[in-house]
């Protein structure tokens, strides 16, 4: 802990304050010395000519002209800038004592050198510079001296150098370090650039006078070399604790990253018993890159490892990459079973600015189905039944129609172990285009000039199977793999009464199969007559295609419904329906004469009677891609109705009389479709989808349903008969669901919304969620949240969900209620819970309850999962810094206990 915070005290900065600090003081003075020969004691110039916003002309003109100008052999100016000076008070010079002054809100700026202090000294006759404060009327130190170079900036009581000694001393100085503070009593540099310090502190509190620090009696620092430090301990609240002490440090001082050893935390848990978790070491492998190993070890057999590596690099690329392995063992019985869990992370993303014609990125997660369970430090991935994982590559040629993409996707549930992988996914694309129109046009085309050509292609290997056969070769050898690739021809823009577009097609289609198949009948001549069919593979590469033509007819009119309040008076000025019903037709004529034919037939004798019967198959089904050619014609229609509710209101705060827009319905659609060519079944089934937000955002609400018109059987088998002439009703309820969201929140909240200052979803940290999230601390389990909002005094969210299925005559529900919300019941004190109830189950989810404190440079929370198979509780107190993070004070039960 202590090594970790010095590390972080870059003494090399302080050399530079003191030798920045004496240049350009003598910078500032050198036109005094054109002065000396004059017999006056001293010049006093009045505040009205050197006033803080004015630059003095007179002292510069004059050291111009004697410094910077003159004869052709001069040297080189030393000064490389203008240096400006300030004093609200005035500005001394004693030529007889040799000595500047300047009072009261002094400032010196020379190039990004600037120093402020209520008073400034030069002695040229001992070649010395002092700066300080000025006792106020109440007996405090004002206007202490403030230096900035750069981005480092440094305050202190007083300071006096000398430029022949290269020597000086500093009293009660502070100066940031990135995040924390280091203040010294007494500092004193030497010559050889060694810094003395004495009765100093490092502390991450930004206060003036620490809540806490690490009091270091004495330290040498030696600029880009190393710090060596005596006896150090903590203090808080002015309360030395001398048994949190060092005898000595030796740290290195380096403004690069280092390579170290992390300690672990301990454990102790009732079915993993003691335990070391997460220490390791981190290396800093250069520049962009770093690395760190950890490791967990539980006395009862239970062990961990893990590999974290983050790199970076400007303006080119991000990214992170985990790796965790874990042999698990709940007890100390040398026969009781292991279990190996893994889980494997990795993000990366490319800088827009790196390439704007290639684009590669990578969001992998994947891992064993019991990772989550036994190992998970997140209650959103432990809830989360499916993964998700893809690495895409992206390249386009400007100016040109083309496109290439290659896509890895993987989809992994945890719930039934089945894994879905594309190993990979490549297309070549050519957007559509219009090869017979000239590069200089009118905006009015011809027949011949609207037609439009484009191209795709895609290449898929395809892998369906359960984590548990992943890395067999009998999963690899059942990989579907293919190609396809088509050629589209259409003619745009032929239009009736403004409408209606017709739009004909034509389109040629390939597939590259790499096997087909060959079916046959055998019969069984025994007495059980039990017949089948005979599949033989041949392993292949073949080509199949097809030209297809169609036509295509659809209209979406607007159709406007309005009221008019006549009113004066009246709240709603009007109210707009607006309705597009949409229809679209399709036809696709029999091309089987003019295409090769990939179906075949195959006589079947049937096991119940003695007649065969012909079956069709095509001699490429069941494979990635369907094939090329149907053989038949075919026809759909598609029906659909959009509609979207309006009400316009009259605002009481409005004096301008435009009145104000509320949506009532944001949609509510309606589709079906007929296929009048089908053998059955020729209407889908009726979509019905609706959405809308209400109260300024805070209520959302989606809801849909399915309606199939066709009845079902005694066997609940779904028949070709109409559900109105089986049951008397028009359509039967397949499926349904409603959702609804409600977000409240204190005025407080609202402003800061509406000013931008909320902090967005997608900048939280990982598993997190609006409002109080449930994420376990890391490798306890217990419950905590980390990001706290103090500014909010109250938030309240509620999630509602129903849904219901019924595709046969056996409904199913869910019906689930979840609550969130937090209350400050003091501007640094916050209570916040998390619950929900699922009404079917009739039982409760995950219950959170959180305490936090907000102690300045300190934080306290305090979680409890009161109930349930989670049930654990944490109390952590801890500096807020990162660079502290091992200063902290934790008490927990795991949930691991209680599984």
């Amino acid at each position: 802990m202590f090594s970790t915070t010095l590390q972080n005290i870059n003494r090399y900065k302080l050399s530079r304050l003191l030798f920045s600090f004496a240049l350009f003081i003598i910078l500032s003075f050198l036109h005094v010395e054109s002065v000396a020969a004059q017999t006056v004691d001293s010049v006093v110039v009045a505040d009205s000519l050197f006033a803080a916003d004015t630059l003095a002309p007179a002292p510069d003109s004059v050291m111009a002209d004697s410094l910077l100008t003159g004869k052709k052999d001069a040297k080189k100016p030393f000064l490389e800038a203008e240096v400006r000076y300030a004093s609200e008070d005035s500005l001394i010079f004693k030529v007889g004592e040799k000595k500047v002054f300047l009072f009261d809100k002094a400032n010196v700026d020379y190039q990004d050198i600037s120093l402020k202090a209520d008073r400034i000294e030069y002695d040229f006759s001992w070649k010395t510079v002092s700066a300080a404060g000025a006792i106020d009327s109440s007996g405090k130190l004002a206007g202490k001296p403030e230096f900035t170079q750069g981005s480092d900036k440094f305050t202190f009581d007083t300071i006096k150098y000398n430029f022949d000694s290269r020597k000086g001393k500093i009293k009660n100085i502070i100066t940031q370090q990135g995040e924390g503070f280091v203040h010294s009593t007494y500092t004193k540099r030497f010559s050889d650039g060694e810094i003395h310090m004495r009765k100093g502190m490092y502390t991450t509190c930004d206060a003036e006078h620490p809540h806490f620090y690490i009091a270091l009696t004495k330290a040498i620092s030696i600029p880009k070399n190393k710090t060596i430090s005596g006896p150090a301990y903590l203090v808080f609240e002015d309360i030395p604790l001398p048994i949190l002490g060092l005898p000595f440090g030796f740290f290195p001082n380096s403004s690069t990253r280092a390579s170290g050893l992390i300690l672990p935390d301990f454990r102790d848990e009732q079915r993993r018993g003691f335990g070391l978790v997460n220490g390791g070491w981190y290396m800093a492998l250069g520049e962009y890159v770093d690395l760190t190993i950890l490791g967990s070890i539980f006395s009862r057999g239970t062990w961990m490892a893990s590999t974290k590596s983050s790199y970076y690099k400007r303006y080119k690329f991000s990214g992170t990459f985990n790796a965790d392995f874990a042999m698990n063992r709940i007890n100390d019985d040398p026969d009781a079973q292991e279990s190996k869990d893994f889980k494997v992370q990795w993000s990366h993303s490319q800088d827009g600015k790196a390439n704007p014609t290639r684009k590669f990125s990578a969001n992998v997660n994947f891992s064993t189905a019991s990772y989550e369970q036994k190992q998970s430090t997140s209650v959103n991935n432990l809830l989360s039944n499916q993964k998700n994982s893809s690495i895409s590559y992206s390249k386009n040629w400007p100016g040109r129609p083309f496109n290439f993409a290659a896509n890895l996707n993987g989809t992994q549930s945890t719930k039934t172990r089945q894994v879905n992988l594309t190993l990979p996914s490549m297309t070549f694309n050519m957007n559509r285009v219009y090869p017979f129109r000239g590069k200089n046009t009118d905006g009015k085309y011809t027949w011949l000039e609207n037609i439009q050509v484009s191209y795709s292609s895609q290449m898929q290997n395809k892998i369906n199977t359960t984590d548990s056969m992943l890395f067999t070769n009998d999963t690899w050898k059942k990989m579907q793999n293919g190609f396809s690739h088509s050629i589209p021809i259409s003619l745009a823009g032929i239009k009736l009464l403004k409408i209606i577009n017709i739009t004909p097609s034509v389109s040629y289609n390939g597939v590259l199969f790499p096997y087909y198949i060959r079916k046959t009948a055998r019969a069984d001549t025994s007495v059980f007559k039990t017949n089948e069919l005979k599949i033989d593979t041949i392993r292949k590469i073949t080509y199949a295609h097809a030209v297809s033509t169609s036509l295509s007819i659809s209209a979406s009119p607007k159709i406007y419904g309005m009221f008019i309040s006549k009113r004066a008076d009246s709240y709603i000025e009007a109210v707009r329906h607006v309705m597009t019903p949409s229809i679209s037709a399709s036809y696709t004529p029999n091309m089987s004469g003019l295409m090769p034919n990939y179906y075949r037939k195959v006589l079947y004798p049937s096991t119940i009677t003695r007649y065969s019967s012909y079956t069709e198959y095509s001699i490429y089904e069941k494979q990635l891609y369907s094939t090329p050619s149907l053989n038949k014609e075919s026809a759909s229609v598609r029906f659909g109705l959009n509609n979207n509710l309006e009400m316009k209101v009259r605002s009481k705060s409005d004096t301008t009389g435009e009145g104000k827009k509320i949506v009532l319905l944001d949609n509510l659609n309606f589709s079906s479709g007929y296929s009048p060519l089908a053998e059955s079944f020729k209407w889908s089934r009726v979509s019905m989808t609706g959405s809308t937000s209400l109260f300024k955002n805070r209520l959302n609400l989606q809801f849909n349903s399915s309606f199939d018109p066709y009845a079902l059987d005694s066997l609940n088998k779904r028949v070709d008969k109409f559900q109105i002439n089986e049951k008397g009703r028009l359509f039967r309820t397949t499926d349904a669901s409603i959702s609804a969201g409600f977000r409240l929140q204190s005025g407080a909240g609202d402003k800061k919304k509406g000013s931008g200052e909320a902090k967005p979803v997608e900048d939280l940290p990982d598993g997190m969620v609006p409002g109080y999230d449930e994420t376990f601390d890391d490798a306890s389990g217990a419950y905590r949240s980390d990001y706290v909002d103090f500014d909010i005094p109250w938030s309240l969210n509620v999630d509602y969900s129903w849904s219901y299925s019924k595709p046969t005559n056996k409904a199913s529900y869910t019906h689930t209620i979840r609550l969130s919300g937090d209350i400050s019941i003091t501007p640094k004190w916050k209570i916040g819970a998390n619950t929900g109830y699922d009404l079917v189950a009739k039982e409760f989810s995950i219950t959170n309850i959180s305490i936090n404190r907000d102690l300045h440079c300190w934080e306290m929370r305090i979680s409890v999962v009161p109930f349930g198979d989670y049930r654990s509780y944490s109390f952590t107190i801890n500096a807020k810094s990162s660079i502290l993070r091992d200063l902290k004070y934790d008490k927990k039960e795991s949930w691991y206990d209680n599984l």
